[in-house]
């Protein structure tokens, strides 16, 4: 009677199959991360579109003007654009970006201001000028060129009643924010961005030249002005060494005005206005 003899693998066959499964591994595992990205990416996304709708909300129960950027007395409260939205959003969850590295939602602290961010008109700003321009860098010329005009719609009321470190150095008194009416373009007004602080890192330190230069609050990593590139290969850091390549390969989210969302490249989001080229297309509110 034949009987079949009982075989195991050989070593040389385990190793083929171990260096197989390691090939496979090798070939799904960044298919994978960049999935887990593209996700990350898409719920970010959906954040801007309902901050921005919660935004509108408020807009047309105010008159049809847009929430402050910040409302302070100097002394006693601090109110950020976000926290004016929330009877309307009512989730303070939507303002932390999964690619951000600050998570708390704790309304007593300052996490939930460094995801995304709106400018502010710079005539309400500590600057005194009608309006930003963008900075003469050698690294930022790689994008637009420097002294080209910008500005955001949001007012401010700021009392200085604790001096100037208290009121972020805003410029004192009521600056009501622009009403709908006074943008021209409301499907090409970038709103609401992917930022490392709530008013873009525009206001806080008291500068007309502002995009192209990098800041952060103390404690915390140092960030691009205007809209932060920290999706897609991009970086949540501003760092001197890296911010050409990251402000270029990575992507932000931006809502505008009329309440759409899409995520655009730098060189993509910072054209010039076909209407008057010494503004940005994106972020020049009038004609």
């Amino acid at each position: 009677m034949n009987r079949m003899a009982k075989r195991g693998f050989t070593l040389i066959e385990l190793l083929v199959v171990i260096a197989i499964i390691a090939i496979l591994a090798a070939i799904l595992f960044p298919v994978f991360a960049q999935a887990r990205e593209a996700a990350r990416k898409t719920t970010c996304l959906s954040n801007t579109k309902q901050v921005t709708l919660a935004a509108l909300m408020y807009v047309q129960d105010y008159d049809e003007n847009p929430p402050l950027t910040m409302a302070t007395d100097g002394l006693t409260f601090f109110y950020t654009w976000q926290d004016l939205i929330q009877p309307y959003a009512k989730n303070y969850g939507l303002l932390i970006c999964p690619n951000s590295p600050y998570k708390s939602t704790d309304p007593n602290g300052i996490e939930y201001w460094m995801s995304y961010g709106m400018i502010p008109a710079a005539s309400a700003d500590g600057t005194g000028y009608s309006n930003y321009l963008t900075r003469t860098a050698p690294w930022f010329q790689n994008y637009v060129p420097g002294g080209i005009k910008y500005d955001g719609i949001s007012g401010v009321s700021a009392d200085d009643k604790g001096g100037a470190g208290y009121n972020y150095k805003f410029n004192p008194g009521d600056h009501p924010s622009t009403p709908i009416a006074g943008v021209a373009r409301p499907s090409e007004f970038a709103y609401i961005f992917d930022s490392g602080s709530y008013e873009a890192f525009h206001g806080a330190y008291g500068l007309q030249t502002a995009l192209g230069f990098c800041g952060g609050w103390i404690g915390y990593d140092y960030s691009f002005f205007g809209p932060q590139p920290r999706h897609s290969g991009g970086s949540n850091k501003c760092v001197v060494a890296t911010r050409s390549t990251d402000y270029g390969v990575g992507m932000f989210n931006v809502a505008f005005f009329d309440g759409h969302s899409k995520s655009m490249k730098a060189g993509q989001f910072l054209q010039l206005n076909p209407n008057d080229p010494t503004t940005l297309r994106y972020l020049w509110p009038t004609n």
